[in-house]
C-alpha cells in the first residue's frame, strides 16, 4: 500500500508541478489502487479451482465397500 501511495504521490507531483495538495491527492488515490490490487490478489490466491463442480462425487473407495 505504501508503494502505491509513494508511486501515486510521485506521479501527481510530476504532473500537477509540484502542487502539495494535488501530490496528496494523487498519493491516496495510489494508495486506493494499490488497496483494491492487494484484495484482488488476495481472492484469486484463496479461491480453489479444483473442484468446480455442482454435483458433489462420491470416492471411488466407498462403492468397492457397499459391494463387499
Amino acid at each position: 500500500m505504501f508503494t502505491g501511495y509513494l508511486v501515486g504521490f510521485i506521479a501527481f507531483r510530476a504532473l500537477f508541478d509540484r502542487n502539495p495538495v494535488m501530490s496528496t491527492a494523487g498519493g491516496i488515490l495510489g494508495l486506493v489502487f494499490g488497496m483494491l490490487l492487494e484484495t484482488l490478489l488476495f481472492i484469486i490466491r484463496t479461491t480453489d479451482y479444483s473442484d468446480r463442480s455442482s454435483t458433489s462425487r462420491r470416492p471411488s473407495n466407498l462403492k468397492i465397500k457397499k459391494n463387499q
